[in-house]
């Protein structure tokens, strides 16, 4: 894969189990990273679209072994201290006529803008924030994975105060990175439709707040529950509107999303719900988005298997973004998450643990690890689009 035309990457590179890689940090000793830094905007000397110039591709120390050539942070950065660090999760894939193409990246490349302004960053220019991932993944052209299914170059940008700050400003230095990693799929391995836990106790995010913004505190908030999850059997966290849940009437809480994914039912009516984005709690997934514009797209297709989802023979396919209640799980056929990591995963079991109020869910699908006709049918028309 060449700069400047289409041809496609080399060969993937021989010795790694593509087949068989976990969602994670995989291969880095065998990457190269981008790394610009600015001390106030991004500029035509970092690159400029109409000459082909800019020390994205003529300083050598703007593509930098990602083992040997670690970031070099003082204590006082202001990333460290404030959490002022925005990041994308890409996917890159090895498509049948032999070229390398990445999913979407213009939502991506929007959300990366709305976070830098909430995160007081400088946003990259569109043909700033391409051309670096192009220069990333020419430079790993032989990390991208075969053709195949769930098998993927996952691309990060990332945008941090890099610079010294000890109180409570703006950085003065900003860093904008580009790193890679072939990667499997996050719930790789499961036998059966996720198991989740209903998280009543603690907030994930809040009216007003950085919920839809794509921020390193976002996901620093869900370690602690994710882990205490995980120790009584869990899977992951599916997080309620905390300020909408009253003792006794969970029921009527209002959903928000997972840890890293967001949250589908398919209800019995034939309604496929998520919930919606308007409160500015959620993440506004490039997946989801995905995932909404098939099934409104493709809602002949989706019908002719609505009946053997909800074992309801006048169940008509709608798509809706709204509030969606915990209590619906209880009358859902299907219920399934999306993502980057995850592309689209059945949901088996949804319930509270220890020291919460009861509540139970089985889904009636749950049991299949290729989830209801719905779920599946919807993973594969994702894969096909993707598949190019």
């Amino acid at each position: 894969m060449s700069e400047g035309d289409a041809a496609g990457p080399p060969p993937p590179r021989e010795g790694i189990d593509f087949e068989n890689l976990p969602w994670n940090l995989n291969e880095p000793d065998a990457h190269s990273y981008v790394h610009l830094k600015t001390a106030s905007t991004w500029s035509e000397a970092h690159y400029d679209p109409s000459t082909e110039t800019g020390s994205l591709l003529t300083d050598p120390s703007c593509l930098v072994k990602y083992s040997s050539t670690p970031l070099e942070l003082y204590p006082s950065a202001t990333s460290l201290n404030y959490g002022t660090t925005i990041w994308e999760g890409l996917k890159c894939y090895r498509q049948s006529d032999g070229v390398a193409r990445v999913f979407r990246p213009d939502m991506n490349y929007a959300r990366f803008r709305r976070g830098a302004a909430a995160m007081c960053l400088p946003p990259p220019s569109y043909a700033l924030f391409m051309r670096s991932i192009q220069r990333a993944l020419v430079a790993n052209g032989d990390l991208v994975p075969p053709v195949g299914d769930g098998m993927k170059l996952y691309v990060r940008p990332m945008l941090l105060g890099s610079g010294q700050q000890l109180g409570l400003y703006p950085s003065p230095q900003f860093s904008l990175l580009f790193y890679v990693s072939p990667t499997g799929n996050y719930f790789k391995g499961a036998t059966a439709g996720l198991k989740l836990h209903l998280e009543t106790l603690r907030c994930r995010a809040a009216r007003g707040g950085t919920g839809n913004v794509k921020c390193s505190g976002n996901y620093a908030v869900t370690l602690r529950p994710l882990m205490d999850a995980k120790a009584q059997g869990f899977g992951d966290n599916l997080y309620l509107e905390l300020d909408s849940y009253k003792s006794g009437q969970l029921d009527d809480a209002v959903l928000q999303e997972l840890s890293a994914a967001n949250f589908f039912l398919v209800l019995r009516t034939g309604e496929i719900a998520t919930p919606s984005l308007a409160r500015g709690t959620i993440l506004p997934g490039v997946t989801r988005d995905s995932v909404l514009a098939l099934a409104r797209s493709f809602v002949p297709e989706l019908q002719q298997l609505i009946v053997a989802s909800t074992n309801n023979p006048d169940a008509v396919v709608t798509v809706s973004e709204r509030d969606v209640t915990a209590g619906e799980i209880k009358r859902a056929a299907e219920a399934f998450v999306t993502g980057t990591a995850a592309e689209v995963v059945p949901v088996g079991s949804v319930a509270t643990g220890r020291g919460e109020e009861a509540f139970e869910a089985v889904l009636p699908h749950g049991a299949d690890a290729a989830g209801g006709p719905i779920t599946a049918k919807l993973l594969s028309m994702l894969r096909e689009v993707m598949a190019g």
